[in-house]
């Protein structure tokens, strides 16, 4: 991936105002299904240099918004924490328009699931399932990064937003990650609900499935209704 963002959908068929959606980060999307307007995906450029920001969310949000001036003059964010620190500082620049946020089973990060978080890259290995497809050398960069998003997940409030929260949507995975009750619920799975969110879509999986093969349709449509509930549909380009 050489452009960062980088379009994964173009949106064919639609006219030219169609709300553009941006997604943190890029590589499970390119498995989704037509969603029916612009895709772009933004990948965490600090990736190959072993995944650390020095200054947490707050600097990923300061940067991810700037990639999105450069590109696009409108549009909403998913993925979390960072799509709240990214949605704040759009929300104060007049020229822009956050039409709402979009979380994929997002973890609300509160003390009671942050010190479950894994602290070595032997736990996170233990409870962060990867692509088996994956070589050795991207599963231990992948690896340093879950780490280090979840130290800074640690440190992270989320923002303030002077002007009022924008719209969110949680789509949730309708399964646990651990089926045995007597094995301890998975950290992702203890607390999944926001304190403002507007409505919560379900989809079949649990957090490591709901891109694969079996769930993705399911995950596209789920997506395609969220992006409906805070812009309205999408109508192709009668010409």
């Amino acid at each position: 991936m050489e452009e960062n963002p980088c379009q994964i959908q173009p949106g064919s068929g639609t006219n030219g105002w169609s709300t553009p959606l941006i997604l943190f980060h890029v590589f499970p999307y390119f498995r989704l299904g037509e969603l029916h307007r612009p895709l772009y995906g933004i990948g965490n450029t600090h990736f190959d240099h072993g995944g650390k920001w020095d200054h947490g969310i707050r600097q990923m949000g300061v940067v991810y918004s700037h990639l999105l001036r450069s590109g696009h003059r409108t549009g909403w964010s998913l993925g979390g924490c960072v799509a709240l620190e990214v949605a704040a500082r759009l929300m104060k620049l007049p020229q822009y328009t956050v039409q709402g946020v979009i979380m994929i089973n997002s973890v609300f990060p509160t003390i009671k699931v942050t010190d479950k978080y894994p602290r070595t890259i032997a736990d996170v290995a233990a409870s962060f399932q990867l692509p088996a497809r994956m070589s050795d050398a991207r599963r231990v960069q992948a690896q340093q990064c879950i780490l280090y998003a979840h130290e800074m997940q640690r440190d992270w409030r989320p923002p303030q937003f002077s002007s009022g929260l924008p719209p969110a949507i949680l789509i949730r995975a309708a399964d646990p990650v651990h089926f045995d009750p007597e094995v301890k619920p998975h950290y992702i799975d203890l607390i999944r609900d926001w304190t403002f969110i507007k409505a919560y879509l379900d989809i079949p999986g649990n957090h490591f499935t709901i891109f694969d093969d079996q769930n993705c349709y399911q995950t596209t449509a789920r997506i395609r209704e969220a992006c409906a509930m805070l812009t309205g549909p999408q109508q192709p380009n009668p010409e």
